[in-house]
């Protein structure tokens, strides 16, 4: 548990099924479901980590590490009808030549993030915002994210990690509430190119905290959208900008 593989220049987390932990995760999604029938409709993204998408076929056939299409097929499987299941492992897999992972970190880039908002926006029957002309892409070199640190800062990922990220037109405005209750106004993307090579990631709505609202000044319909998450979902968040109040 916890332990990487290094390819080349970049890393690998081994992943390991835990039925219990699949059990009691899938419950509470139905039991949500449940609570809130009639009042919104509760979508389930689970994402694979970059082993079973981006590592050449001819190195993970030799990686003893659960399968995780298996994993989540047992996992949605388990799941109410209810809920709608948002599978993004395919349209992931279909770009995993693409720069969706980062070599240095257990992270998707914003692009990866943006293919599974396609397949969210599959889901839920709407368009997906356009990457070139609703958003402002920019650019955060040298990246060295948890891999590197947990690996001992080997030199093979020394090469680290451009953080690319795409700034919503409509608003790039946070209000961000801290664990001790204060408000934070914040940025959706932040600039982050003068942070330290370690929190690069942390441009992303201003990493994890306990609550945090985005107004769209330009939507008016009374549309909203909760985002729970871990912190895969800070790069996502920023392309559901320009669909909700």
């Amino acid at each position: 548990l916890g332990a990487i593989l290094i390819a080349g220049d970049t890393a690998y987390e081994y992943y390991n099924f835990s039925q219990k932990t699949a059990d009691s995760y899938a419950a509470a999604i139905n039991r949500a479901a449940s609570l809130l029938a009639g009042k919104a409709t509760v979508y389930d993204m689970i994402v694979p980590t970059s082993m079973d998408i981006t590592l050449p076929a001819s190195v993970r056939q030799n990686v003893n590490s659960s399968d995780q299409r298996k994993a989540m097929d047992y996992m949605y499987g388990s799941m109410s009808d209810s809920v709608k299941k948002v599978d993004v492992y395919d349209n992931l897999r279909n770009h995993r030549d693409e720069y969706i992972f980062f070599k240095t970190d257990h992270h998707w880039t914003a692009l990866g993030a943006y293919y599974a908002y396609e397949d969210y926006c599959e889901a839920k029957g709407i368009t997906p915002a356009d990457l070139d002309t609703e958003f402002k892409k920019v650019e955060y070199p040298g990246f060295l994210g948890s891999f590197y640190s947990e690996s001992g800062k080997k030199p093979a990922l020394a090469g680290g990690d451009t953080v690319v990220a795409y700034v919503p037109n409509d608003t790039n405005s946070i209000a961000i509430t801290q664990n001790d209750g204060s408000l934070l106004n914040w940025m959706v993307v932040s600039d982050v190119s003068t942070w330290n090579s370690s929190s690069k990631y942390s441009c992303f709505i201003g990493g994890d905290n306990p609550w945090s609202v985005i107004d769209n000044p330009n939507v008016n319909d009374g549309t909203a959208c909760i985002v729970v998450k871990e912190s895969f979902g800070n790069a996502f968040v920023p392309f559901l900008v320009p669909n909700y109040d």
